[in-house]
């Protein structure tokens, strides 16, 4: 039973490396398309729908580290 936070951990390695791929991908592409001003609209604070999908993102690996944690907390405390 060890080996299921381990694999969760991994996996949320593997998406973590993913999603940062695809954020700074998009940041790049959207830098050489428009400028440096394009990264003014991304920072935007007003601009909710950048920072959810940036969240969405990043969520399965964040879900993957915290399932991992609560399964090794849980082994540990048995």
């Amino acid at each position: 039973m060890s080996d299921l936070p381990r694999l969760l951990r991994t996996v949320g390695w593997v998406f973590l490396a993913v999603a940062l791929n695809i954020v700074l991908i998009g940041v790049g592409a959207l830098w050489m398309k428009i400028g440096p001003a394009a990264i003014d609209l991304l920072l935007d604070p007003a601009n909710a729908v950048i920072w959810l999908t940036t969240a969405l993102t990043f969520a399965p690996a964040v879900g993957s580290f915290y399932a991992a944690r609560l399964m090794r907390r849980r082994q540990s405390s048995s």
